[in-house]
């Protein structure tokens, strides 16, 4: 089960994130084995956050894995995600940035697998 949770100092319409949801759906198929069907996501949206010690509008996207994945298709998720997010926000893209977190074990149903 793939967990992404996105932080920004934006402030997001329900469309905006209607379209991130559906977005990131589809998107986190570019890692092999993860599907929207187990998705889970997590915004939270105008946030106090500083970026380079102002305010500009950033987003911070951090993406929690079961197992690891090849580097090429946590390539491909980032540059997607930043560009989703730029024409979904305006977001500037070099104001986003993406963190990956792969776990060796995950806690679902009841037990640790």
């Amino acid at each position: 089960m793939p967990y992404i949770s996105l932080k920004t100092n934006h402030k997001l319409t329900l469309r905006q994130e209607n379209i991130i949801k559906s977005k990131t759906g589809e998107l986190i198929s570019l890692i092999p084995g993860k599907f929207e069907k187990s998705l889970m996501i997590h915004m939270e949206d105008d946030q106090i956050m500083y970026f380079k010690g102002e305010e500009l509008t950033c987003m911070m996207i951090e993406i929690n894995l079961y197992k690891s994945a090849e580097f090429e298709d946590k390539k491909r998720l980032t540059e997607a995600m930043i560009q989703m997010i730029h024409e979904t926000t305006k977001i500037e893209a070099d104001n986003i940035y993406v963190i990956f977190h792969e776990f060796d074990h995950w806690g679902l149903n009841q037990t640790l697998i």
